[in-house]
């Protein structure tokens, strides 16, 4: 038996990740590919339609990444033989997203001090802190602990939302925290069963 044939086709996943990872790439694609059509655009409830049908695209895909994260939270371990955007695109990059990462970890330390040295801070600066704060830690968590067999949970965020959900990670922490229980009740009772 070779490798692929021992790895699971994209297609065979549950619906609800294939939605995810389709879904953070169109809501991504659609201002990118479409910027300079917004860029021209004289009436502004256009761009505004645009910009909202991309973030109906984010929602669904922050919806049906929650719901992988916990029903399916082990999905991260599973490597797929076809049409996985994550193991096709974001896989192979290689050193490339960890230069991006360290690249990300100097903006948010920077960030932190410059607000940080202010005198009496606001309440929308606090939350500020304390987003860049944790989106600091879970790059650092990334790019220094991440092992993909280790932490499932994580590798499921990072495989359903192609990396994107990286800067929004605090909105995912619940989410991440139920799946990653889970995913380890559910490999400790299929050590169980083994034995």
């Amino acid at each position: 038996m070779s490798s692929n044939e021992l790895q699971k086709k994209f297609r065979e996943f549950p619906l609800s990740v294939r939605v995810a990872q389709r879904s953070w790439i169109t809501a991504v694609a659609i201002p990118l590919l479409l910027i300079r059509v917004i860029a021209k655009m004289k009436i502004p409830w256009v761009a505004q339609s645009i910009f909202g049908v991309s973030g109906l695209f984010a929602l669904i895909g922050y919806v049906s990444t929650c719901w992988v994260l916990v029903r399916y939270p082990y999905i991260g371990m599973v490597d797929s033989s076809d049409g996985d955007l994550y193991s096709k695109y974001v896989g192979p990059l290689g050193r490339v997203p960890k230069i991006l990462g360290t690249c990300a970890v100097v903006c948010l330390c920077i960030a932190l001090i410059a607000l940080s040295q202010k005198g009496k801070l606001t309440g929308i600066e606090i939350l500020w802190i304390l987003y860049c704060g944790s989106t600091l830690l879970f790059l650092l968590f990334i790019l220094l602990r991440f092992n993909r067999l280790d932490h499932p949970a994580v590798a499921t965020l990072l495989r359903c939302t192609l990396g994107f959900g990286i800067p929004l990670f605090p909105l995912f922490v619940p989410a991440v925290l139920v799946g990653a229980q889970r995913a380890k009740r559910l490999l400790d009772e299929a050590q169980e069963q083994i034995r």
